[in-house]
């Protein structure tokens, strides 16, 4: 079953999520702002990140850009009650993969869930190939100096 870890400061929303999330088919596990997000994720593999933006201690954007820092490839969805065009710009830029208002519409909610772990999953087979890809591109020389070693013996 995925899980997935929402990062809100405000509990009746977390639950809210969790409950939405559950339908969805996650586990959701809760933090209560970006420096306890933080902490989950390096304790803990999730395949779905939801945060609010404004939070006490490490607001949803730093954590953001921190996770992003370490390469990680986790689906991102920030939630807000402060919308905004450079908020939205702003999560967009640090990393994040869609953008949601409060009060959250479910429907919108479960599309732009599927939407990110489609992406992700995608991105992931994507690198997959491409370090396949790689590994037969450097074991072409090894074949060719091998083939002609063996060519001086036999020939």
């Amino acid at each position: 079953m995925p899980r997935a870890l929402i990062v809100e400061d405000e509990e009746p929303i977390r639950v809210l999520l969790e409950q939405a999330l559950a339908g969805l088919g996650f586990t959701a596990a809760s933090a209560e702002n970006g420096r306890e997000g933080l902490e989950a994720l390096e304790s803990g593999s999730y395949d779905l990140l939801l945060t609010d933006i404004r939070m006490p201690e490490m607001d949803g954007l730093t954590m953001i850009k921190r996770i992003r820092q370490k390469n990680n490839l986790i689906p991102i969805l920030v939630i807000t009650a402060f919308p905004s065009v450079d908020s939205a710009v702003d999560s967009l830029s640090e990393g994040a993969d869609d953008y949601l208002v409060k009060p959250v519409n479910l429907k919108d909610l479960e599309g732009k869930v599927r939407k990110a772990v489609e992406r992700r999953r995608i991105q992931k087979r994507l690198i997959q190939y491409k370090r396949r890809v790689l590994g037969l591109i450097l074991g072409i020389p090894f074949w060719i100096v091998l083939g002609w070693f063996l060519g001086r013996m036999f020939l």
